[in-house]
Formats: structure tokens, C-alpha cells, sequence
């Protein structure tokens, strides 16, 4: 095995500049979103069009636009609408009356991530609305069955304002030893945080795919099939081709890691083990499931065809590139169950940004394992199969 993975070094060392070009372009990438996102300050722009006399309206407006997600400006039909077809704008909340109510609607030139965003927030905007209405409009009517004069519009905005500041305040919760304090805790979503993180496991796994299908290369060359039917062992074979990709997955993860955390001011959280565990459980798995995949085809172009095809879907389906919070679909949520991105992403985002510590590491690690252990099988199955 040791001659085997000296071998597989020395193959390598001869792909240097193409290693160091391709890690250098996760830095650039990197450097980019830190550069876009720096600071948080990032909001997307959305816009309100109130047409709508109602006095719900103005509760409406004043509620959608204390969202710390997005940045909201109100505008004129004609003015939001050029705005959006000129893309400079995520989408629209269209405010019209009817004969009782007001009624709300979406106005955007093309589905986006952050479309969906703006219609969560108008959605969870509407619900707490609704009951503080239905609140003040009984505490109306109690106040005038007990003969008590009160202008209504005023006692709604006065109810809506103060559950508002009670729904927004801070809560302490005491435990035995402590307070956890909301305002300290951190408890924010970071899209730079999340950005980051699918990107490092997008990008990894791409070096892991194509770090094991120097398999193929070798089938093509007739090499892979010499090894077989050499004297050495088909584990030995593997197990050479397995340890040096794992190197140079782990190799690149370290890069990542350290690279974004003194270069860029990444911060990866309190527990860097519980990180460095999760993305070297993630490319065992990947580094297994790329053996399959290198068992399944026979030359090059057919890898680099269809590694594209299983490494984006994958990632779109385990959150590399959207957060899972923004799926509603409970069948894409169950796939996405099953793709070793959804377990890598959700571990090591609950660590950088909610202050996790390393006990929420365990059950991705075991998962991890557990797929990287089922794919080597399948793996070893088939190099069975062609010796």
C-alpha cells in the first residue's frame, strides 16, 4: 500500500501548478464574497407599493420595513416596476384595497432566492399583523361596551406598536448556572457565513472527485487493469488511491479554513476541531462516492461529463447554495437528507453562526461516516467486479 500511495504522490507532484491554480481560485472566490458580503451590511433592495386607503396599510408598511433582511423603499406603481425590469430591485409588495380588507401581493420579474426571502418575510409580517388587529378590534369593542370613548384607528396602532415592542424584546431565560442573554447570544443568520461554507464544500469535492478518478486515467492507459491482475491486492490498490485523495481533500480543507480565517477574517466559530471534523468526514464521503462514480466509467470525458451533473445537483439539493430554511418542499427536504452536503453544511453552520459547540458536530461526523462507509463498499464491489 505504502509503494502505492508513494506512487500516487509522485503523480501529484507532476499536477502542482494545476492544484495550486485551482486552490488559488477558491481563495479569489473567496476574497470576492468576503469583499461583497463584509460587515453584514449586505440587504437586498425590495420595494412597497401602497395603494391602499386603509389603515391597516400603514401597519403593514411599518412592520415589513423593521426587517433586518432586506431594505425596503416605498414606491409608485409605474416607478417599482421600471425599477424591477431594470433589475435593480429583488421584487414588489403590491398593497390594494378590497371592500373590507387589504390585499397583498408579489411583484417580481423572475423567481429568485430572494424572492422567496421577501415572500417568508411578508408572510411572517402578515401573521403577527392579523392578531394584533383581531386584539385591538376586541379590546375596541370591550372599551365601548364599557362606555369608554377611544378613537379606533389609534387604540390599533397603539396595540400593534406595543405588542411589537414586546415581541421584539429581549427574554432571559435562567438555567441552573447561568443567563442566557438574547442580545449576546448569537443567534444571526450570516449569508457570508453560509456563502462561504457551500462554497468550500462545493468547490472540495470537485478536488475529491477528480483526485480519485486518476483511476480512470489509468484504466485508459491500461495500468488500472495491470494492477489487478498484478500479485498486489485489490485493498492495497484502493486503499493507495483512497489515502492520497483524502491528503489532498484535507490539504485544500486546511487552506480553506486557515486561509479564510487570517487572510479574509473568517470567522469559523469557537470550535475549529468540530469544523476540521465535519469537512474531513465530508471528503471521506465524497472521496468514496468519487470511486464509485470512477468505477462506473471508462475514460475521462465520461467522468468529466457527469461529475458536473452530481456535484451541482447535489449541492443545490443539500443547501451549498441556498440555505434549506427557505425549501418548503418536504419531499426535497428528505433527498436532500441523503446528499453528504446537506449533513457538512448544517453541522458547521450551526457552530459559525449560532455559537453550537462541538457536541452538534457528532451526529453530521457519524452520518458522514456512515455514507463514506457505504460508498467504499459499493466502491470495493465493483473494482471486485472488473478484476
Amino acid at each position: 500500500m505504502w509503494a502505492m500511495i508513494r506512487v500516487k504522490l509522485l503523480d501529484y507532484k507532476k499536477q502542482l501548478p494545476i492544484l495550486l491554480g485551482f486552490v488559488a481560485m477558491m481563495l479569489i472566490f473567496t476574497a470576492i464574497f468576503g469583499i461583497a458580503f463584509s460587515g453584514g451590511q449586505y440587504r437586498p433592495q425590495a420595494y412597497i407599493v401602497n395603494q391602499a386607503s386603509n389603515e391597516d396599510a400603514a401597519l403593514l408598511i411599518e412592520r415589513v420595513q423593521e426587517s433586518p433582511l432586506m431594505a425596503f423603499t416605498v414606491l409608485s406603481y409605474d416607478d417599482a416596476v421600471q425599477r424591477l425590469e431594470n433589475s435593480k430591485g429583488v421584487g414588489a409588495i403590491l398593497i390594494e384595497d378590497t371592500d373590507q380588507f387589504i390585499q397583498v401581493g408579489i411583484i417580481s420579474t423572475k423567481p429568485s432566492n430572494e424572492t422567496v426571502m421577501l415572500q417568508n418575510i411578508l408572510r411572517g409580517q402578515m401573521s403577527t399583523l392579523v392578531n394584533d388587529i383581531q386584539l385591538g378590534d376586541n379590546i375596541y369593542s370591550y372599551l365601548i361596551d364599557k362606555g369608554v370613548a377611544v378613537q379606533k384607528n389609534v387604540l390599533k396602532q397603539e396595540v400593534s406598536g406595543e405588542m411589537n415592542t414586546l415581541r421584539n424584546s429581549k427574554v432571559y431565560y435562567k438555567t441552573q448556572t447561568s443567563f442566557i442573554d438574547g442580545e449576546n447570544t448569537n443567534t444571526g443568520y450570516s449569508n457570508l457565513k453560509h456563502s462561504l461554507t457551500g462554497f468550500t464544500i462545493f468547490f472540495s469535492m470537485f478536488l475529491t472527485f477528480f483526485g480519485i478518478g486518476s483511476i480512470v486515467d489509468e484504466k485508459v492507459n491500461f495500468v488500472w487493469q495491470r494492477q489487478l491482475v498484478s500479485p498486489i491486492s485489490h485493498l492495497s490498490i484502493l486503499a493507495g488511491n483512497l489515502v492520497v485523495a483524502l491528503l489532498v481533500g484535507m490539504a485544500n480543507v486546511f487552506v480553506m479554513i486557515y486561509g479564510g480565517k487570517f487572510v479574509f477574517k473568517m470567522d469559523w466559530g469557537n470550535s475549529d476541531l468540530g469544523v476540521v471534523l465535519i469537512l474531513a468526514a465530508f471528503v471521506f464521503a465524497s472521496t468514496c462516492l468519487g470511486l464509485v462514480v470512477a468505477s462506473l466509467v471508462k475514460n475521462m470525458q465520461q467522468l468529466s461529463s457527469i461529475t458536473p451533473v452530481i456535484i451541482v445537483s447535489t449541492s443545490m439539493l443539500g443547501g451549498c447554495m441556498w440555505p434549506l430554511e427557505m425549501i418548503q418542499s418536504k419531499a426535497l427536504l428528505t433527498i436532500a437528507n441523503f446528499t453528504p452536503q446537506k449533513w457538512a453544511v448544517e453541522g458547521i453552520e450551526k457552530m459559525i453562526m449560532y455559537g453550537r459547540g462541538f457536541d452538534v458536530a457528532i451526529l453530521p461526523i457519524v452520518v458522514l461516516l456512515g455514507m463514506g462507509c457505504v460508498f467504499l463498499a459499493i466502491g470495493t464491489y465493483l473494482v471486485k467486479l472488473q478484476r
